[in-house]
């Protein structure tokens, strides 16, 4: 029979940033029966290996650090060095949340200056499955200080947020990177959980179909040729940007043509409903943290009505997971993004509201709205300063209880005067910032939207009204899923959009 060897799991190594104040949880393999002594900072604590799996719970500790962590087990210790003590968030979702910092604007800058000793990033390695390749590389992943030298590959949302937090706090921030570009919420769930609703059933169902009987070996030989094709088309794209690094994305879909998307479908997919969430979300669980960042939905807009219901499972989920029921999430509500000759089918002003409704009924769920923040004909915009930094006012005001002005402007009452509508706003006051209020639509009986006029009369008050509507029955605003953002608080977060009645 063979002996387990004894370990410690791969997320835990030099450098890392362990949970302040919180019960702290390591884990890992060994002999069965054998002791395991933890030592950090000064505490002690010890179990016994069962079924060749061990995890240690360390009482809480305050912040603090350099320290080193002691793991013993028999005649064999495994020492970390330069371990903090401070904040830890996961960072997750799908491709704006993984964009580099290398990739966002001013990046050579940025990077030149990103000299963190306090910032810590630990990258999950991207997997839709556990293969031996796959495992090689977790084993080797690592915790890094932040340093020009190592920023470059790290979220850039997640870096600017993490600078302003420490900034704010003057305690290590930790940040473990689980994205994938591409990827539904479903991938993110365990097969339980989707099988629990018809929502998120679908999903699976729908996947599966499109493998069909295909064999493993097909699915292998259509990523060849995928592959090929994509990189024939990131050539293009790449040479473009050498003769105009200001290139645009919209000449770049006309000139060179859109990306390949999506992948053929097949079982050891990256985005098979539940694949990274076994490959990789499993993989850093239960690590003691704060709570998550949430970026995603982009992949989810084809059926924008069950948003909802997937925030609810997968919320839900991640915190039974984690141990902790009232772990803060905050979701980053999908800004505006639309391509030459698309369809302007709302679906992402549903998938909007849906993030909204999640934010608005889920306890410690939270809303980083971002209206202004999309690039026409660019998917991924690359100013990730605004989002990073609107995120960290979030967790500064609602988790750290340091005030500041952090929640976008909201409606809060919507009433009909004659022709008019009257809307209040949850602000101190409205500002707009460009020659006039856009995206305000009203409809009436035939339940028709035509575009309105607008005008601030009081700090915190609208008037609407249309020539086209005489009796209006229902307002919205921003409801497309691409327009000019000309309507703010004070304090620079955008007016959240909306869609109500009148009464």
């Amino acid at each position: 029979m063979k002996q387990e060897v004894f370990t410690v799991a791969p997320m835990f190594s030099d450098h890392m940033v362990l949970q302040r104040e919180k019960e702290i949880r390591v884990w890992g393999t060994g002999p069965e029966r054998e002791q395991v002594r933890i030592t950090v900072a000064g505490q002690t604590a010890a179990t016994i290996i069962q079924e060749n799996r061990w995890q240690v719970k360390l009482a809480p500790l305050p912040a603090g650090g350099p320290y080193d962590m002691e793991a013993v087990c028999g005649k064999k210790t495994i020492r970390f060095q330069d371990v903090m003590l401070g904040e830890v968030w996961l960072a997750g979702g799908q491709s704006n949340m993984e964009l580099e910092l290398q990739n966002c604007d001013h990046a050579e800058e940025e990077l030149k200056n990103a000299d963190y000793d306090m910032l810590r990033f630990y990258n999950v390695v991207k997997a839709g499955v556990l293969t031996e390749q796959v495992l090689e590389q977790q084993m080797h992943s690592r915790w890094k200080v932040c340093t020009p030298q190592q920023a470059g590959d790290v979220s850039g949302v997640a870096y600017f947020c993490a600078r302003r937090l420490y900034q704010e706090l003057g305690v290590a921030i930790g940040v473990i990177g689980c994205y994938i570009g591409g990827t539904s919420a479903t991938c993110w769930m365990d097969r339980e959980t989707l099988m629990r609703t018809p929502e998120t059933r679908g999903y699976v169902e729908d996947y599966d179909n499109k493998i069909g009987d295909k064999t493993d070996e097909q699915y292998a030989a259509e990523m060849e040729a995928y592959n090929r094709q994509w990189k024939l088309w990131d050539d293009r794209i790449q040479e473009e940007r050498r003769k105009n690094p200001e290139v645009t994305w919209e000449y770049l879909n006309e000139a060179v043509g859109t990306c390949p998307w999506p992948q053929p479908a097949g079982r050891s997919s990256n985005f098979r409903p539940g694949n990274p969430y076994y490959a990789m979300l499993e993989r850093v669980m239960p690590y003691t943290l704060r709570g998550f960042w949430y970026y995603q939905g982009e992949e989810d807009t084809y059926k924008a009505e069950s948003y909802l219901c997937l925030m609810q499972q997968l919320i839900g989920l991640w915190r039974r997971k984690w141990q902790d029921e009232e772990a803060p999430f905050i979701l980053h509500q999908l800004p505006m993004f639309t391509e030459k000759g698309m369809e302007d089918d709302k679906c992402w002003a549903i998938l909007r509201e849906q993030q909204m409704l999640a934010a608005q009924s889920i306890p410690n769920t939270y809303l980083n709205v971002l209206i202004d923040c999309g690039e026409y004909g660019n998917i991924h915009p690359t100013d990730k300063q605004t989002v990073g930094g609107r995120l960290a006012l979030i967790c500064m005001n609602h988790i750290y209880g340091i005030p500041c002005k952090s929640d976008a402007p909201m409606y809060q009452e919507v009433r009909r005067e004659g022709a008019k509508v009257r809307i209040t706003f949850h602000c101190e006051s409205l500002v707009v910032k460009g020659s006039a209020i856009t995206l305000f639509e009203l409809a009436g009986d035939d339940g028709v939207f035509y575009p309105a006029h607008a005008e601030i009369v009081s700090q915190t008050e609208l008037l609407i009204s249309c020539a086209s509507v005489l009796l209006p029955k229902a307002v919205r605003y921003a409801w497309t899923n691409f327009g000019i953002v000309t309507l703010y608080g004070e304090s620079g977060l955008p007016v959240a959009p909306f869609r109500a009645k009148v009464s």
